[in-house]
């Protein structure tokens, strides 16, 4: 399974080529907010960079304007380090189709976060909803801040098994009701379920001043309905129905133009809330979406 690639060293040397020069602010520009340090209201000054278009001048470094004719922006240490959750989705209908592995890769991309948070002494969980037979459903780590305890994270990520219906708004009602400061929650799924139920889940996460984060999970199969043809039995991961079909061009062609609209409003949605969206289409691109689809995400710049 792909997320047992969470913890070979190969991996964690190619994050770290990623981050490596890397300047991730907490407060950025445009409104949006990042992993890393903050530019001013900080407790100590801790750098300088180059003053680019939009940045505050109260910040500016007279100093060296004045001796050397340069513009330079003092950061700041942050006054306090931000919580990040990776809530990932532990439903069924992660597991199916099982060739897509779509809950190994959204793992592999959980853990790739908590990496990087924790490059930054940022402490971070992860955490994973279904209906666990009516148990809870928010399943959470401790929170981790170095790199020395990330294997930690080992035990929940091999743990995780597709079952159960996906319930992200009762997982998000949990994890409102502990009343954590706000901050980033990082919600990885395929959000195969009605519209109004993960848009009122995201909603509110918005709503209680998180910065939410979207990366959005789907399979090869299911973007681009290449089933072989021929009699099919389906049973729905999650309720259980089953249904004959018979899966043709027409049903491929089909399955290819629900996927892409159930990307297109997963996207449009994030994108008039103002939560940062990242496409994560097929386990075997686990690379390519790491390297293109996290700066996207402001995680790695």
């Amino acid at each position: 399974m792909l997320e047992k690639r969470a913890f070979e060293p190969e991996f964690m040397r190619r994050l770290d080529s990623l981050m490596m020069g890397a300047t991730r602010a907490r407060t950025q520009r445009a409104g949006r907010r990042t992993i890393g340090r903050v530019q001013g209201t900080g407790i100590e000054p801790e750098n300088f960079r180059e003053y680019t278009e939009g940045d505050d001048l109260r910040f500016l470094d007279w100093n060296a304007l004045a001796r050397l004719d340069n513009l330079t922006i003092r950061t700041f240490r942050a006054e306090r380090q931000i919580e990040t959750t990776v809530l990932i989705d532990g439903s069924a209908s992660m597991g199916v189709p099982v060739a897509d592995d779509k809950l190994g890769l959204a793992l592999l991309l959980g853990a790739g976060l908590a990496y990087v948070a924790m490059g930054e002494n940022d402490p971070v969980r992860l955490a994973a909803f279904s209906d666990y037979h009516g148990g809870r459903r928010l399943l959470s780590t401790r929170f981790h801040r170095r790199r020395e305890s990330y294997a930690e994270f080992r035990p929940f990520i091999g743990a995780l098994k597709g079952r159960g219906e996906t319930q992200l708004g009762a997982a998000v009602d949990e994890l409102l009701s502990e009343r954590r400061p706000s901050g980033i929650v990082v919600i990885i799924s395929d959000l195969l379920v009605n519209a109004s139920a993960y848009e009122s889940a995201l909603g509110r996460l918005v709503a209680a001043r998180h910065e939410v984060k979207v990366i959005h999970v789907l399979g090869e199969h299911e973007v681009t309905g290449a089933y072989p043809p021929g009699p099919y039995r389906i049973r729905d991961a999650e309720t259980g129905t089953i249904r004959e079909v018979v899966f043709g061009p027409v049903q491929a062609e089909a399955c290819r133009v629900r996927g892409q609209s159930h990307a297109d409003h997963v996207r449009a949605f994030c994108r008039r809330r103002g939560i940062a969206y990242a496409a994560a289409f097929g386990a075997n691109r686990a690379d390519e979406i790491i390297r293109h689809e996290f700066p996207r995400l402001g995680i790695i710049a």
